[in-house]
């Protein structure tokens, strides 16, 4: 995100609120976070936001497969922030009010010229949390980056992917808890 003037905000531009979402997760490495997100609930995204990914069921299938396969090996991956700095084709508009912004970002940005009734706006040309298409736009740059790499998706059951030449398979799985 960009710091910007309020007046580059274009008249449809509608400029949602800042979520700022405090965690306090004793079980992670990362026990205490705070993180800025944007009010997704009043983005106005035109487009398709959802995704196909894998059932449970075909995340089981995968397991049992490699649990019942002589030599065969498994691996998990966690992409979670995958979609943060995805390049979007549009950009979405938020307004920071100034208490939430630290005396040295302020400083830092030179804010002061920017503030218009307590709050400084900013433009976002990439995904981040709470975006409603964040998700969608990372998951077709996925699609794009496996493409290249021989891997294409079941056309029968989404998330399912399978490679051109070598012997692997895997599933995408959005908010899998194990």
């Amino acid at each position: 995100m960009t710091y910007i003037a309020r007046h580059q905000v274009p008249a449809d531009g509608k400029p949602t609120y800042t979520r700022i979402v405090v965690a306090d997760r004793p079980n992670k490495t990362e026990q205490q976070r705070v993180r800025v997100t944007v009010g997704g609930d009043r983005v106005d995204y035109p487009d398709e936001v959802s995704t196909k990914t894998s059932s449970v069921t075909t995340s089981k299938i995968i397991i049992n497969s490699v649990v019942s396969t002589p030599n065969a090996k498994a691996m998990a991956l966690d992409i979670k922030k995958f979609y943060l700095n995805t390049p979007m084709s549009r950009p979405e508009y938020m307004r920071i009010h100034i208490r939430n912004i630290p005396k040295a970002i302020f400083d830092y940005y030179n804010l002061a010229d920017l503030v218009y009734n307590d709050h400084v706006y900013v433009i976002i040309n990439k995904g981040m949390y709470g975006l409603p298409q964040a998700g969608r736009l990372a998951n077709n740059q996925l699609l794009i980056f496996l493409a290249a790499k021989g891997y294409t998706q079941s056309k029968h059951v989404p998330g399912l992917f399978t490679h051109k030449y070598l012997p692997i398979s895997f599933c995408l799985v959005v908010d899998f808890l194990w």
